[in-house]
């Protein structure tokens, strides 16, 4: 047996070498991390790594939900105040309270929604009914972050911020940016069900996905509707994990997540079961034009995407380059949360293996979970 003198130093390993190994760990998840922990050196030559954050317990007043580029939207959930924060510069940039909202972009008046006085029919149902308190309405809450291409990535300026949140009723969403007074309102072109359950921005345009999979195109300029695209084919029980609670589970139910890639907008449906709502099977649709003549905006399945790693959850979606780790290609990290239920699992899903492996679940619990936002991911 060698010596201990004789043992190879493997803090030694020239840096180019590091990087190989680490590129090829087992996944983006958890073998990237374990080997960021084996010293800095290693650390520095595997980049940073995407994390799953979990939830906090009820203690803490403060929500934090990741959104992209190394953002994260901070709620303060004693009076719905909120910013967003740049984890590794510690930018940070004031946004308007959730509850304030100007109805379109051509009003001046700002509205804060009150939940506890009850002063009128739909806030008292919101307080009374759905959202007792400013800590409980955290679960239905749905993010996108647009930042300028080419913008710094810890930089607020131009940044703008899309929001949907079932307190504001059967609207299609909202947006701010930073240093705005109010949330400005984006109505839904058809005003049927309910809000957009996701949303993107993506080459000038904004898109707003309704329960029943069809999905409105704005002018992002003026806000104006441009078209209402048909629900993608064979997707005909489409959901959204913020509708757990009135979404029936004697059908099979196909999550859907927005994701807007830098030359193209994306839709990744996970599949269920009836006996089960752990996804089975990801799709990957693409958004294109149509064959002619009529030329209109059209979803289309795709194989991939590209070699980019897809990372969604209840809230939001982002993306980063793939840089070649597991044969490259396209990667889907999808979380896998209920309401009504504590256990938490992630999957990663290699279109170019078919291949859907967990890489994450939490301890059973058999309780409600007792915290105050769901997993999510976050990518620096």
């Amino acid at each position: 047996m060698a010596s201990q003198e004789e043992q190879p130093d493997w803090l030694d390993l020239p840096s180019d070498l590091v990087t190989i190994i680490a590129r090829r760990s087992r996944d983006a998840v958890t073998g990237l991390a374990a080997f960021r922990s084996v010293c800095r050196a290693w650390r520095a030559a595997a980049g940073p790594a995407p994390r799953l954050l979990l939830p906090r317990v009820r203690a803490s007043h403060t929500a934090v939900f990741p959104l992209s580029r190394g953002w994260s939207l901070v709620v303060d959930t004693h009076d719905a105040s909120c910013h967003v924060s740049h984890l590794a510069t510690r930018a940070t940039a004031a946004l308007p309270k959730l509850n304030a909202v100007r109805d379109g972009p051509g009003s001046d008046v700002v509205r804060h929604v009150r939940y506890v006085h009850r002063n009128d029919l739909d806030t008292a149902l919101c307080s009374n009914w759905i959202f007792p308190t400013y800590l409980d309405f955290t679960d239905y809450l749905r993010f996108a972050l647009h930042l300028p291409p080419g913008a710094p990535a810890a930089v607020a300026t131009g940044m703008t911020v899309m929001m949907y949140h079932k307190m504001h009723g059967h609207t299609g969403m909202l947006f701010c940016r930073p240093g705005d007074a109010a949330w400005t309102k984006v109505e839904k072109p058809r005003r049927i069900g309910y809000g957009y359950f996701d949303f993107a921005y993506h080459d000038g345009k904004v898109f707003g996905m309704d329960i029943n999979g069809e999905m409105a195109v704005f002018d992002a300029a003026t806000l104006g509707a441009l078209q209402l695209v048909p629900r993608p084919p064979d997707m005909p029980n489409l959901s959204s994990k913020m509708y757990d609670s009135i979404c029936s589970r004697k059908q099979e139910l196909d999550y859907v997540h927005l994701v807007a890639l830098p030359s193209k907008l994306v839709l990744v449906v996970a599949r269920t079961t009836v006996k089960s709502s752990r996804p089975v099977a990801l799709d990957l649709f693409e958004l294109g034009s149509s064959p002619a003549p009529d030329g209109q905006l059209a979803w289309r399945k795709v194989a991939e995407a590209g070699n980019y790693e897809l990372f969604v959850d209840r809230y939001h979606a982002t993306f980063r380059e793939n840089d070649g780790a597991n044969g490259g290609g396209t990667r889907i990290y999808y979380v896998h949360d209920m309401k009504k239920v504590s256990t938490v699992a992630a999957y990663c899903y290699s279109m170019q293996e078919n291949k859907l492996e967990c890489v994450y679940r939490s301890p059973e619990d058999d309780g409600p979970p007792d915290c105050l936002t769901r997993p999510s991911w976050f990518v620096p």
